[in-house]
């Protein structure tokens, strides 16, 4: 019984060969968007589960209220974590891990190799680490590689880039040039669905011992630098609520007194921290639970929509199939039977979907890594059983809900109407169903172009809005690597010497417009730090965001002046005893005016100075992210950060000048540089990823609307071909025509703009919620989804249309 019904929808998909194909590939089409989400979500779940104690540990979250801040921090002030495991019986081991960008190049090196790079993942760790998180060491002994100071465990790429196929073990990297790391371990790197990446790892008392003075002492006993990450391994059966319960009284014994009331510490378990926190300074870039189910929602509604496609033309399909079922009824056939072959031939084609589907997976896998910056395989998917099996599962889930209607449908036929010929086609039998159906994905396809309207709109308003500030043909470059430490700087004046020098050489450069100096890159936020401004007092805590520049600063990004003045080289106490601020700070600080602030007296950690003038706000940091109290002093000492303005024309010579003077003067550090604007778009990159989705899947859910509505107007048209005949030798013109076949679409895409407009509006309401600045959903956006639908809706019937209306009506009479 089984064969004869593989042998019989075999037969059928062979003598429908157009609509077979149309299901098949609207099919694989669907089930391959479907499939490559899910790829993604899995992987997104999948974070960090390859520790072999994931469900044991935790991050410390940070959260200083004295200094402002609203949401936690991932980073936690050093001197926390030793102290855990002697004041929680709950907590087994702790470990500190700090991530600084470095220098790193091999001792005794032969002059012809170049072994000198900037490492962004290098980390300081306590040996403790080793104990918490899963490392795979190739060399090394895991219980001994950080116990001491000057060592350094590496992963086996960094072993490859520096030593070739030598055996690393045992010999020297050089740390800031001067600084030797003996060797001791080489490990697997983390695979990509870690929320931390780790290329580089030595002993925590390193740090310590390559700091000056000053800076060991601060950090030892600071309670409000947010320095590194915090990771706890708890016991056994033990729970994080009770630690964080005793956070409180931890703090109030241990931290600084000024602030211990203000500090909030929580575990954050290792299994949240990529997809449900909200800790900010992570590692690296976070997921996000809610650009995951607008993913998961694309990958439903994609699937829906060729789910659609199939039920719209099997169910038409049938009715040239009623005499066939008259037929097998008065034969004998029961309603069961025919249930069984008519969900037979619909499973069929999705297996047969299945497998094209998965050719198209590898296919399509580099775009899909290129839209979500992964690197997924499809032996990812084939080392993964679940995922197989779940891929398997929606194949064949969906052939059975996509045959379901079709076969009940048909089952119902009645055998003495359809041998008489008297089986009525159209909205009586089934065309009802399939104009809402037809309506549904009208619906998903508009929802989707408008969202991605609005996506496009808001990235391009983010990525364009005026930022305060000149970002054309800058380029930024750190004569040191960038480590929060550096606040504590303590540079001589030769140091600042070399760097003036250095701007003054590139100024003389015709190409060279413009260079400044100072601590940090614009778009990268300000270092808090506590200050005691006129009318208030130091038991306020008062924080607000610090920069430290060179005199030109202001002009040289082009930042306005509210009140007050700039910088000037002619005022000596500049230097020492002036500061700017924004005016947002102005405000912060409860000062009526900016031209009140201007002569204001404020202390900065033990610097006083006085107000010399009010910038007009500027965005400093991310569009996501409001615009903060900002406060700027000339401070040379902490200066690294060259900020270059150059000319649109010789580029590339200019650049090549600039390095060469670059290495003269900072031989100990690479020349690594980035175009300013570049860097600020990374800002969304996140946005980007999503917007580019949203809209490569509104295509699809077009191009597979519009698959199913050729298919529908052509079996529409074929059941109409007696009557078009008529109505031509009536005198009908071939618009008419046209129109008729036509209206019903027309209409019914109408009715879905009608329906999807309030929807997507919702749906992006709440998406943009989630920006400080953000566009206004305008009326355009929706007639523009409205206006695209109806036209390709059109052009898709008309092609089919047309063709009927110009039929030979002799041919259209006789084709009944």
């Amino acid at each position: 019984m089984l064969l004869n019904y593989l042998k019989i929808a075999y037969r059928n998909l062979l003598r429908q060969k157009g609509f077979s194909l149309i299901n098949i590939v609207g099919l694989t089409v669907g089930l391959t968007c479907c499939f490559l989400i899910l790829l993604f979500v899995r992987h997104e779940l999948s974070y960090d589960t390859f520790q072999q104690k994931y469900d044991r540990i935790y991050r410390v979250t940070y959260l200083p209220k004295f200094a402002g801040l609203e949401q936690p921090l991932a980073l936690t002030p050093p001197p926390a974590a030793p102290l855990l495991p002697a004041n929680f019986s709950e907590i087994e081991t702790s470990a500190r891990l700090v991530r600084y960008s470095a220098t790193i190049e091999v001792a005794d090196a032969r002059p012809d190799q170049h072994v000198k790079y900037d490492e962004e993942r290098f980390f300081f760790g306590d040996s403790t680490l080793l104990d918490i998180f899963t490392f795979h060491f190739r060399q090394g002994n895991p219980h001994t590689a950080l116990k001491d100071k000057f060592t350094v465990v590496i992963t086996d790429d960094i072993a490859t880039k520096y030593f070739g196929k030598e055996n690393p073990l045992g010999k020297t990297l050089l740390y800031e040039g001067k600084h030797p790391l003996r060797v001791t371990g080489v490990v697997d790197k983390f695979p990509d669905n870690s929320h931390v990446h780790i290329d580089l790892l030595s002993n925590y008392e390193t740090m310590y011992a390559t700091e000056s003075e000053a800076v060991r002492q601060n950090l030892a006993q600071n309670w409000v630098i947010s320095h590194g990450y915090t990771y706890v391994l708890l016991r056994p059966g033990k729970s994080a609520e009770t630690v964080n319960a005793r956070f409180p009284q931890f703090l109030l014994t241990h931290a600084t007194k000024q602030y211990a009331k203000d500090i909030v510490y929580a575990l954050e378990p290792l299994r949240d921290i990529h997809l449900r926190s909200n800790a900010q300074n992570t590692p690296e870039p976070a997921g996000s639970m809610t650009y995951l189910y607008v993913f998961i929602g694309i990958a439903l509604m994609t699937l829906l929509i060729a789910c659609i496609n199939f039920v719209n033309l099997s169910t038409a399909r049938s009715l040239k199939r009623a005499k066939e079922v008259g037929i097998r009824k008065v034969l004998g056939s029961e309603k069961q039977q025919l249930i069984a072959q008519f969900i037979g031939e619909s499973m069929l084609l999705s297996v047969v979907a299945l497998f094209f589907s998965l050719i198209l997976i590898s296919v399509l896998l580099p775009v899909l890594n290129n839209l979500t910056g992964k690197s997924l395989t499809l032996s990812y998917l084939l080392s993964d059983g679940w995922l197989l099996v779940l891929f398997v599962g929606v194949a064949l889930l969906t052939g059975l809900l996509s045959g379901s209607y079709p076969a009940f449908f048909v089952s119902n036929f009645q055998p003495i109407a359809t041998l008489k010929g008297s089986f009525v086609s159209g909205k009586a039998k089934g065309g009802a169903v399939r104009q809402v159906l037809l309506g549904v994905q009208f619906v998903a396809s508009i929802a989707l172009i408008i969202g991605t309207l609005v996506a496009f709109q808001q990235l391009d308003y983010m990525q364009n809005r005026p930022l305060g500030f000149d970002k054309t043909f800058m380029i930024t470059a750190n004569t040191r690597n960038d480590k929060i430490t550096n606040v504590f700087a303590n540079r001589n004046d030769s140091t600042y010497l070399r760097l003036r020098t250095f701007r003054e050489i590139l100024l003389s450069n015709p190409h060279i417009q413009q260079v400044t100096l100072a601590n940090r890159q614009m778009g990268d936020g300000a270092i808090r730090r506590n200050v005691v401004p006129e009318g208030h007092k130091p038991d306020d805590n008062l924080f607000i965001g610090t920069v430290a520049v060179d005199h030109n600063f202001a002009q040289t990004y082009g930042l306005k002046f509210v009140a007050g003045r700039d910088f000037s080289e002619a005022y000596p106490t500049d230097k020492t005893a002036a500061f700017l601020i924004n005016e947002t700070g102005v405000k912060q600080f409860g000062w009526k005016s900016p031209t009140e602030a201007i002569g204001k007296s404020i202390n900065l950690e033990g610097k006083d100075g006085k107000i010399v003038g009010v910038l007009k706000d500027f965005h400093n940091q991310s569009l996501l992210d409001p615009i903060e109290g900002l406060l700027v002093s000339v401070d040379q000492p902490r200066l690294s950060l060259f900020s270059i303005k150059i000319q649109a024309q010789d580029k590339a010579e200019t650049l090549k000048f600039i390095q060469q003077e670059w290495d003269k003067y900072f031989p100990e550090k690479g020349f690594s540089y980035q175009f300013l604007d570049e860097r600020l778009a990374q800002l969304y990159e996140r946005e980007q990823r999503l917007s580019k989705l949203i809209g490569y899947f509104a295509g699809l859910a077009i191009l597979l609307s519009c698959l199913g509505l050729y298919g529908l107007v052509s079996l529409v048209t074929q059941q109409k071909t007696k009557e078009i005949g008529i109505r031509k030798v009536l005198g009908a013109s071939v618009s008419s025509i046209v129109s008729l076949l036509s209206k019903d679409f027309v209409i019914l895409v109408l009715v879905a703009l009608v329906i999807a407009s309030p929807l997507a509006w919702w749906a992006m309401n709440k998406w943009l919620a989630g920006f400080t600045y953000k566009i206004d959903i305008e009326w355009w956006m929706f007639a523009l989804a409205g206006v695209l639908t109806v036209l390709v809706a059109l052009l898709t019937v008309s092609f089919q249309s047309i063709k009927a209306a110009l039929m030979n009506p002799v041919k259209s009479l006789r084709s009944e």
